[in-house]
Formats: structure tokens, C-alpha cells, sequence
């Protein structure tokens, strides 16, 4: 019989050995589903986390850029803008150029310059890294035109509903990254299985190593919410760690298949006496009590 459900494995799964041998034995599946909302409760901080550090730039330091951009027009593939030029944005905190405009030729490429983007007449032309660019082409664009008062409404929009659009992607990225994780750790459980001369199935070891991550992801949580972090080869270590003290939990406890495939523990039978019947041809004859006290 089951002894402990999905909301008992958070916690004891820490340190219960109780836990791991009823998971194995007990529990059904692949624990899969466990995984899930594990990882949608414990990604439900970082996301409050994200919309409070997107509101906070969308109200405090993105205002001083936003404001630098000018209003830019593109009609038939060439870029125009009001103000003289080669005009720069300016990043506040540094005093250095985050951008450049100049539709005039003068400029035409970001070398000697701090700046991570250039606008000329007809692309633009991003810094990815110290050694390489990208640039798009502009010339076929019909008609566009932005400005400071556009970008700072599409903030806004970004400010409520950003963190609630990438959950569900977050989610979906965490959920896969996790089940291969956990695939993985189950075949090495047939390692430890065979270590410990124990007999588990491949299904048993997923579900085991399912609840082996679970102290993983949640220091992994805890961690982030307080800025800070441990290196991954760890988060491997202590994984496989649990998994390790999960078969060995396991270890020489007799075990059986029921119907399903389910690995349980065998329970040792008592007969009752009371429920016997004595065959009186076959059993041996038996002196009476008073005779033998004689």
C-alpha cells in the first residue's frame, strides 16, 4: 500500500529512506507528472522574481534612454530621421553610446566604438560580440516609422504581461531538460542497482530519480531567489548522491511483481493455527496432557 503521496516527497525527500523504498515499491508510473508540478511551483518565484525586475527597469531605468530616441521614418528602404547626425544614445550610467544614427554615410560600421548598435540609411547593424556583427538590411521595408512614445507604451504591455508569456515556454524548456536529466540517472541507478544486488526495475529508477532531483531543484530555487548560485558539476554530485541512497534503501528488501509490473515488498505470512484442521489419519498420536504429567 502506498504510505506517502506527491506533497509528503518535497520534503522528505532530503533524507527519507522510508520515502525512496515506498516510491519504488509503491508508487505507479514514472513519477512524471510529480516532475511537472514540482517544476511549475518552483519556477513560480523566478518568474514574480523576472516581472519585478522587468517593472523595475520599465519604470526606472529604461525612461532615460527611451526618451534619447528620436522619431525614425523608413519609407521605401531608406532611413530618415529629423535631428542632426550622426546623432548618439547615450547610456546614463556609463556616459557611453548605446547606439548611433547616421543615415549620412559618415559612419558605417561600429569599429572605434563603444556603441552595440548603428542605424545608417539602409541597415542596422548589431554588435553580438567584440569579434562579430549582424547586420539586417532595410532596404526592403516599405514604410515604418517609431518613436520614444511607441516604445515606451510597448514597455508597458512588456511590464504586465512578459513573465506570464515566458512561463509556460520556461516550463515547457525546464520539463523536457529535466526528463532527459532523470532518463539518464535511471540508467545509472541500474549501476547502483547491480552494486547493491538489487533488483529494481528501469521504470522503479525513474521514479526514483525523479525524487533523487528534487532537493536539487529546490536549493536550485532557493538559491536564485537570493542571487546567488553553485556550480553544476555540484548539482550533478548531490543528484546522483540521492539516487545512490535511494537504491540503497532498497537493497535486500525481498521484492515481487505484481500485475501491473509494479515492484512491491513481499509481506512473510503467519498461518493460523485456528484455521487448521487436523487429519486424524495422518497426525501423529499424541499422549493427553494429564498422562504426561503423571
Amino acid at each position: 500500500m502506498r504510505r506517502y503521496s506527491i506533497f509528503h516527497a518535497p520534503a522528505l525527500s532530503f533524507f527519507s529512506k522510508k520515502l525512496y523504498i515506498d516510491v519504488s515499491r509503491n508508487w505507479k508510473g514514472v513519477n512524471f507528472l510529480y516532475l511537472l508540478l514540482l517544476l511549475a511551483v518552483c519556477l513560480t518565484p523566478t518568474m514574480i522574481n523576472l516581472h519585478r525586475g522587468i517593472s523595475n527597469f520599465v519604470n526606472n531605468e529604461a525612461p532615460a534612454i527611451v526618451n534619447q530616441i528620436p522619431e525614425i521614418t523608413i519609407t521605401d528602404g531608406r532611413v530618415s530621421i529629423k535631428e542632426a547626425q550622426p546623432y548618439y544614445i547615450i547610456d546614463p550610467d556609463s556616459d557611453k553610446p548605446l547606439a548611433i544614427i547616421d543615415t549620412t554615410g559618415r559612419i558605417d560600421s561600429l569599429k572605434e566604438t563603444d556603441a552595440l548598435c548603428l542605424l545608417t540609411g539602409n541597415k542596422v547593424i548589431m554588435k553580438k560580440s567584440n569579434v562579430e556583427n549582424r547586420t539586417y538590411d532595410l532596404s526592403q521595408v516599405k514604410s515604418f516609422a517609431i518613436n520614444s512614445e511607441q516604445i515606451t507604451g510597448w514597455l508597458q504591455v512588456g511590464k504586465k504581461y512578459l513573465a506570464v508569456a515566458i512561463y509556460p515556454f520556461a516550463l515547457l524548456g525546464s520539463y523536457m531538460y529535466r526528463i532527459v536529466q532523470v532518463l539518464i540517472y535511471a540508467a545509472i541507478g541500474l549501476l547502483f542497482a547491480s552494486l547493491w544486488n538489487t533488483k529494481l526495475s528501469y521504470a522503479a529508477l525513474i521514479r526514483l530519480a525523479v525524487v533523487a532531483v528534487t532537493p536539487c531543484i529546490i536549493v536550485g530555487t532557493v538559491l536564485g531567489l537570493v542571487g546567488t548560485s553553485i556550480p553544476a558539476f555540484l548539482y550533478l554530485v548531490a543528484a546522483l548522491t540521492y539516487l545512490f541512497f535511494a537504491v540503497k534503501s532498497n537493497a535486500g528488501i525481498p521484492v515481487h511483481h505484481n500485475d501491473q509490473g509494479q515492484i512491491t515488498e513481499l509481506q512473510e505470512t503467519v498461518p493460523d493455527e485456528s484455521s487448521q484442521t487436523i487429519n486424524p489419519a495422518t497426525e501423529p498420536d499424541r499422549e493427553p496432557l494429564t498422562t504426561m504429567l503423571r
